[in-house]
């Protein structure tokens, strides 16, 4: 039963059924959830930053997550589209947070920092890994 589940899930883009959609936007709002969480913290480190409570926070993870599955679907599956997705993104998050660029490359490795090491200690405490949101 659970093999059957787990197909399900990955044979969406093929076999779209009710199920693995549902399954499929629940995993979507986790994901930007923690997208939007690592990324606040980030933001609040910088005082410059503005626009930085969580639903302007929010709309940016999800500006993001869209860009990056549609650029990244659509057009490049390779690494020349990985590096013109994080060029995006470090433009959305500029723009959105009225923070310069080379701030917003910075804002998004401090997230991305603070997301690995508490993935590390989620893992060590409860012996689950959540770095496959990281694939």
């Amino acid at each position: 039963m659970r093999g059957d589940a787990i197909k399900m899930i990955f044979d969406w883009p093929i076999n779209p059924s009710t199920e693995s959609i549902i399954i499929w936007l629940v995993l979507y709002l986790i994901f930007l959830v923690i997208v939007t969480v690592f990324l606040k913290i980030a933001l609040g480190f910088f005082s410059e930053a503005r626009h930085t409570d969580f639903g302007q926070v929010f709309l940016t993870s999800f500006i993001i997550t869209l860009v990056f599955f549609i650029i990244y679907e659509f057009f490049w599956h390779n690494l020349l589209g990985l590096i013109i997705i994080l060029i995006i993104v470090w433009v959305i998050i500029s723009i959105r947070h009225h923070t310069g660029f080379a701030m917003a490359i910075l804002i998004s490795i401090v997230a991305f920092i603070l997301y690995i090491i508490v993935a590390f200690i989620i893992s060590y405490i409860f012996g689950v890994s959540i770095l496959i949101f990281t694939l």
